[in-house]
């Protein structure tokens, strides 16, 4: 980050994550405002707990144990806990310098970051988490993060440019950090996105769980399934609210990697796939002759989640004769697990009738005992 294009992309990736409630962590060198930016948000309305994590002891965190009246033992959450739960309108818990926490503080911060409960307290839905740290090298008394704690979190590089400190030093007037409603937007897009995370990992399986082996790069952001999790999430969102490109990319990174980010991203913008909406509307028409199986394993998917958001007797069984074309022209395998999937108790519309055309799925069904009645 050295210009102020980059410097508003790594903001409004920050943005995203806070946003969308996934836990961000802002690596940079002292005083170069990562504290002041998250404190921003104060004035879009927004209330922001900031806690020094090195001043804290794992039972700030955890809870502290009281004996009830009873003689039970409670977790009694402690004050910033109860503050932002009672404070009626969306939050930030920002915990800095985190790697100047000892290891057990850091690991009793875990459970607010991803099960949002402190001691006995369970934290609204509108709390979003974020930690900021120094690198190790500048770090006063600083810890490498272990691996399963910098897995909680998407990781952003900031830094202070020179043309936007400039600037803001004579105005007075800093940049916010921008935050985002949900747009309605966003359920599609978070569907097309798992999709293609979906075909991608098919194809590439490796990328699903890769623990880097230098420890520099264990702390750091690599992929995992949550990390997939966090990054469809918050590309999903980028894209509805029209977020930066140079944005959407750093969220990505931020969770899976950016080797691995970049593969996908290259591999997600080649794909030119059908609208799922015109195969299920057309089904008997749907030609996927000469596809590659990782690219019809990606359409079929987005068949299943069109069905899953309108999910009729109808559309169920047009999705079935979709997948049996894409069986016989070759690409039976990546048809199969949509068609395990639609077949379930759960998925499969009670009034559904079972199409002629499943047949081609008899063995693979058979075998995963989801074999359909024939005309039920």
């Amino acid at each position: 980050m050295n210009n102020r294009a980059d410097y508003e992309s790594t903001l409004q990736a920050l943005g995203l994550c806070v946003s969308a409630r996934v836990p961000f962590l802002l690596w940079g060198d002292p005083g170069e405002g990562k504290t002041a930016v998250i404190e921003s948000a104060r004035a879009s309305g927004w209330h922001v707990e900031t806690l020094i994590v090195s001043h804290h002891e794992p039972t700030d965190f955890a809870g502290l144990p009281v004996i009830g009246p009873d003689g039970s033992v409670l977790l009694s959450p402690p004050a910033w806990a109860r503050r932002l739960a009672n404070c009626g309108q969306r939050a930030i818990a920002f915990f800095d310098e985190w790697t100047t926490a000892a290891p057990a503080v850091q690991a009793a911060a875990l459970r607010p970051l991803t099960h949002y409960e402190v001691g006995d307290l369970k934290l609204p839905d509108t709390v979003s988490f974020g930690a900021a740290a120094n690198p190790t090298d500048v770090a006063t008394a600083g810890w490498e993060l272990a691996p399963p704690t910098a897995n909680r979190f998407c990781h952003l590089d900031w830094e202070m440019p020179l043309e936007v400190f400039a600037e803001c030093l004579v105005t007075g007037s800093w940049p916010q950090m921008p935050v985002y409603d949900s747009p309605l937007a966003y359920a599609a897009e978070l569907a097309s996105t798992r999709v293609l995370a979906a075909g991608y990992l098919r194809a590439r399986w490796g990328q699903l769980k890769a623990i880097p082996a230098d420890v520099a790069g264990r702390g750091r952001a690599f992929p995992t399934p949550r990390t997939w999790d966090y990054a469809t999430q918050l590309i999903a969102l980028g894209r509805a609210v029209g977020a930066r490109p140079a944005a959407v990319t750093l969220v990505a990174a931020g969770t899976i990697g950016a080797a691995t980010a970049h593969e996908f991203m290259v591999w997600a913008d080649a794909q030119d796939l059908p609208d799922p909406e015109f195969l299920l509307a057309d089904p008997d028409g749907a030609d996927l002759s000469g596809m590659r199986a990782d690219r019809t394993y990606v359409v079929l998917q987005a068949i299943l989640a069109a069905f899953l958001r309108k999910p009729t007797a109808q559309r169920w069984a047009d999705a079935i004769r979709v997948c049996a074309h894409a069986a016989e022209h070759g690409n039976l395998d990546a048809a199969v697990p949509v068609v395990r999937a639609l077949v379930r108790d759960g998925t499969r519309p009670i009034d559904a009738q079972t199409p002629a055309e499943i047949k081609v799925f008899a063995a693979p069904l058979a075998l995963a005992g989801l074999l359909p009645k024939s005309g039920a």
